[in-house]
């Protein structure tokens, strides 16, 4: 049953609606904490409001400039303050920051490994990676396998190219691509088309919003849409409905085909829900 952060929630925030979040997963006690290594821009944690267990930089203190990461993250993870009610899908999770983009959004391959190796390396859970590239490359490949080898859960963003190809890695066959709908469940009008697993929120979804994303009331992208993916199925994990070893099917129980779309591929499986 709704709570009244619930009503609110909803009220603010159509994606919590859509996705069935009915609880505060913040304080749940049973079960193991879930780990989630964000592949990003990095993360500001104060602001975020999220719990950064780890970080990829040397620094320790990974600089948001782009602002993409940390809004991800706060999808993911944010916690409630008295300041503004916003709340993130799986608050009780726990992030581990690799900052490869930078400021204009880009990285390089040998970037993108290091970080999905040190992912591993760090024995989380799932790994998000909201952002894409055009081109295969046989080391993305060889890590991707390695990760998933180990039991790692990766959701990535199908991309926004204007109705085209799906971008790698969510267009490799280990990766849960995730594409964006609307709140009248209308494909995202960028949304890549081509291999789709799942959709998700993400079109004028709430976030908090630093650097370059800060003059944007809201934020609409398959990027976003990823990171409500990745926090729906950590919620999933947390309570057992779902493992690392059998998820690809086992998650096909909380995909909702979308009216009039059940045989849209764009839509992939359909609306991941958490129950």
């Amino acid at each position: 049953m709704f709570n009244e952060n619930n009503k609110l929630d909803c009220n603010n925030n159509w994606a919590f609606c859509s996705i069935n979040k009915q609880d505060n997963y913040n304080s749940l006690k049973d079960g193991k904490v879930i780990k989630i290594a964000i592949i990003d821009s990095g993360i500001d944690e104060k602001k975020a409001r999220v719990q950064v267990e780890k970080r990829f930089s040397d620094d320790n203190k990974t600089k948001d400039i782009l602002g993409h990461g940390t809004a991800i993250a706060s999808i993911i993870a944010s916690k409630r303050s008295f300041q503004d009610d916003f709340e993130g899908v799986y608050p009780r999770g726990s992030i581990y920051d690799a900052n490869v983009l930078d400021e204009n959004g880009n990285a390089t391959i040998e970037e993108i490994v290091s970080a999905v190796e040190w992912s591993i390396s760090q024995e989380v859970d799932i790994i998000n990676m909201s952002f894409g590239v055009e081109n295969d490359d046989d080391r993305l490949h060889r890590a991707i396998k390695k990760a998933t080898d180990n039991n790692i859960i990766i959701v990535a963003a199908a991309g926004n190219t204007l109705g085209m190809y799906t971008e790698y890695p969510a267009k490799y066959e280990e990766v849960l691509s995730i594409s964006a709908v609307d709140e009248k469940m209308n494909l995202f009008k960028y949304s890549a088309k081509g291999k789709i697993n799942f959709v998700a929120p993400g079109v004028d979804i709430e976030a908090i919003k630093i650097g370059n994303l800060s003059n944007q009331e809201t934020l609409s992208g398959t990027s976003f849409a990823t990171a409500y993916a990745a926090a729906i199925i950590a919620i999933l994990l947390d309570e057992n409905k779902i493992d690392n070893e059998n998820y690809q099917k086992t998650l096909l129980e909380y995909a909702h085909p979308v009216k009039g779309k059940e045989n849209d591929p764009s839509y992939g499986n359909g609306l991941l829900k958490i129950k």
